[in-house]
């Protein structure tokens, strides 16, 4: 049996919601449970070869359950909060390089009132080039209706249901900070959407100092499979960077709830110049998985090194191409702002490099995911015929450098700084309130009152909630032989 080594850990991971996830959609017909057998022998197979929790399936599972159902009563759920598995394997795939079919915007979910079960949407920010781009919205805006129909607890997973088609948003609309009660309908077309990890970057020079600034949504190597041209447009930024001689650096993850884990060793290994003679840390797996891999590969395979380059690999995990690494030589400091949404590879580019360099976080605790999983799926193509599914077990667990491990509850910032106001500002404009709450705790001036009128209804969730690919952190490694332990029902 082949298996997809795209390794996976971390960060995004499914928030307790009401949200339906959009990248599980609406599932197809049942089949006629007879069908089901073979793909929940080929499930069972993999969570006892690879699952963290190995020990804790159940001896007796019922084996005429639907395949996500059955995938689902395997979980270890006093711990996994994580593990997920989807229909259509392809989907997944391009989920997990940004590849979308969407309007092109980000919304937060409030109730209206703390009692009642209103809801309205809040837009955190417009991707280039998209529908939404068109149609006017910006960040900031509010809408209270889908298709026309208000949105409430109860109807809130079938209205964000239609959001991946043509749709039609009541803009809500506002004389000052005042809600006039009335609403604008925008009507939204979609398409698929290739999202660029990096919304955005800039320079500023502020009192002498140089101060790059850029916002990293996802950690992704490419849009296409095996491709590196993210990674390397990532790698190009901090050449300028070092060109320029910056003094300070603002990452903002606020929105990043994770990705690629190789992405995320060669994003720490540009901030902190630390190289191959470095280690980034160590992960580990069920016990019978790690023995088997200490006994293939030597007990070295669990230790992971900073980046001198960024390989890219073909379809026989041959490197086909190396570019070497732009490394700030001389920061001891990063910024990064943070948000509930800041997860898995977010949550290890900061864990990794703590014991290296002082790591600033602006903003909220952080998610709390330091555990990662695998892409597995049916390789073969005559299989692939009965055996469309593709599934993300959790599979190992990470340490950085001094074996700490221990942010399940996530990082707490240590400046607090929260975006959520009527008049949201732009990214990138120096008095939005979280990047300003940077550059004065860089500047060493205290934030100003806020004049912004802050939201204090109780947030229900948010379109990164709704997408559990963009809440997996994944390794591209070379392809590991197939593990096939001996394991009775």
């Amino acid at each position: 049996m082949k298996k997809s080594w795209k390794r996976f850990g971390g960060g995004f991971v499914f928030w307790g919601m009401m949200l339906l996830l959009v990248v599980q959609g609406c599932t197809k017909d049942p089949k006629p449970v007879n069908d089901y057998k073979n793909i929940n022998d080929w499930i069972l197979e993999n969570m006892r070869a690879y699952y963290l929790w190995n020990t804790q399936i159940p001896r007796n599972t019922n084996k005429k359950l639907y395949p996500k159902d059955y995938f689902e009563s395997l979980l270890y759920k006093a711990e996994d909060r994580f593990s997920w598995i989807q229909e259509d394997y392809t989907e997944l795939m391009k989920y997990l390089s940004g590849v979308t079919t969407e309007a092109g915007y980000e919304f937060y979910l409030f109730l209206t009132e703390e009692t009642g079960n209103s809801v309205f949407g809040y837009i955190a920010y417009i991707k280039p080039g998209t529908p939404a781009e068109a149609a006017g919205l910006k960040r900031g805006d509010f809408f209270s209706s889908i298709n026309g129909t208000a949105m409430t607890t109860s109807n809130l997973q079938t209205l964000l249901g239609h959001i991946s088609e043509p749709h039609t948003l009541g803009k809500m609309i506002f004389e000052g900070n005042v809600n006039t009660g009335q609403t604008m309908p925008v009507a939204l077309s979609v398409i698929e959407y290739e999202e660029n990890p990096i919304l955005l970057d800039t320079l500023y020079l502020i009192q002498d100092k140089k101060i790059g600034y850029f916002v990293y949504n996802f950690f992704a190597r490419d849009s296409e499979f095996l491709g590196i041209e993210y990674e390397k447009e990532l790698n190009d930024l901090f050449g300028k960077y070092e060109i320029e001689g910056i003094d300070e650096l603002i990452i903002d993850l606020r929105y990043n709830p994770g990705g690629a884990v190789i992405t995320a060793n060669a994003l720490a290994s540009m901030i902190s110049n630390r190289g191959a003679s470095d280690i980034f840390g160590y992960h580990s797996y069920n016990s019978m998985f790690q023995q088997w891999l200490e006994n293939e590969y030597g007990k070295d395979f669990f230790t992971d090194t900073f980046l001198d380059e960024i390989k890219r690999y073909n379809s026989k995990d041959q490197v086909v191409e190396k570019v070497k690494i732009n490394k700030l030589t001389h920061l001891n400091k990063v910024h990064l702002i943070v948000t509930r949404h800041s997860a898995s590879a977010s949550e290890l580019v900061i864990n990794c490099l703590k014991p290296y360099m002082e790591v600033v976080l602006i903003g909220e605790t952080t998610y709390g995911k330091n555990v990662g999983s695998i892409t597995i799926y049916e390789e073969d193509e005559e299989k692939q015929k009965s055996n469309t599914w593709g599934m993300q077990p959790i599979i190992s667990k990470f340490e950085n450098s001094v074996h700490f491990s221990d942010y399940g509850q996530g990082f707490e910032p240590d400046v607090e700084s929260d975006e959520l106001e009527i008049g949201m500002l732009p990214l990138g404009d120096i008095d939005e309130l979280m990047l300003s709450d940077a550059l004065n705790h860089i500047l060493g001036v205290k934030s100003s009152q806020r004049k912004a009128v802050t939201l204090k209804s109780k947030i229900v969730g948010s379109s990164i909630d709704r997408n559990p690919a963009r809440k997996t952190m994944y390794w591209q490694k070379k392809r590991l032989p197939d593990y096939s332990p001996v394991m009775t029902d």
